[in-house]
């Protein structure tokens, strides 16, 4: 075969039709992950068993809390209400955020990384694509984890103005974690192992943006480190929304919508701009499919 025949042989062949929306790729994305997780029944069962175990072990706590500091602190409920809000949201967001960076662990095993990634799917629609199932089914949780306290004593307002408040609020939520979870994604493009941005997350706002007791049970000189994460502001919107029955037009959960717009907006551009230098760099030195 001589050379110009060889070359037109091994030229890539046109694929006609259009090329598919990104939309449908994230839609893709879902229907592949949810296979995935329906076929290890076993660890399906523990998700589940997990979250009811969570509700249950915070209604025997409540039982020897007071209720004397959540009134002070203005949300007007009792400490099983007060806690079940505040673990469903933060393990919400910590398994939505942490499973971003482990989904792209496992692209980085399975040997898909680069096979996604130079295609035309751009790296945002990737980073969508991974983290819509993780919220989907982190969405599942949370409910079934505040139905099941609702049915122990968990005291949740009905109504809906302030419940299309609350779904807001959670909007917000996720979109400010998914910024968390991108430049931890970032992170592991590079370093491969380990995820200290998740971790360090994890810990510090259980300690510091009011999951499992108030604000204001904090020393003044250790409190203000809270304003730093955005579940501080998601959580206090939320549960005044479902415990007192606020509304995004209240006075304090405005000023968590604006803060948190604002955190949104400054914070998400700087963790596209990681992102792509990490996904450049690693496509640069080669090692964007090591693991």
């Amino acid at each position: 075969m001589k050379t110009p025949e060889l070359i037109n042989f091994l030229k890539e062949v046109p694929v006609s039709g259009r090329e598919a929306s990104v939309l449908e790729k994230v839609y893709a994305f879902v229907v592949r992950d949810f296979r995935t997780w329906w076929t290890y029944k076993l660890w399906v069962s523990i998700d589940i068993l997990g979250t009811l175990m969570f509700v249950v072990s915070y209604y025997f706590i409540s039982k020897i809390v007071t209720t004397t500091s959540l009134e002070a602190a203005g949300y007007g409920t009792d400490y099983l209400t007060f806690a079940v809000i505040g673990v469903a949201f933060q393990q919400y967001v910590f398994s939505s955020v942490s499973t971003l960076s482990e989904s792209i662990r496992g692209e980085q095993w399975d040997g898909t990384m680069e096979t996604i990634l130079s295609s035309k799917t751009g790296f945002r629609t990737f980073l969508l694509g991974e983290s819509v199932f993780r919220f989907i089914m982190g969405s599942y949780f949370l409910v079934t984890a505040l139905l099941v306290g609702e049915a122990i004593g968990v005291k949740i307002t009905t109504n809906l103005g302030s419940i299309l408040s609350a779904a807001v609020m959670t909007i917000l939520l996720i979109t400010s974690h998914m910024i968390v979870g991108i430049l931890s994604a970032a992170l592991i493009l590079k370093v491969k192992e380990g995820d200290p941005i998740v971790w360090s997350f994890s810990w510090l706002t259980q300690l510091f943006s009011g999951v499992l007791y108030p604000l204001n049970l904090l020393p003044s000189q250790i409190s203000w480190i809270g304003a730093i994460f955005p579940l501080t502001y998601s959580l206090d919107g939320i549960r005044r929304c479902l415990t007192v029955e606020a509304t995004i037009f209240s006075p304090m959960v405005a000023e968590d919508i604006v803060k948190l717009a604002i955190f949104i907006v400054v914070s998400l551009p700087i963790a596209l701009k990681a992102f792509k230098a990490a996904y450049d760099s690693t496509r640069i030195d080669g090692s964007l499919g090591q693991y």
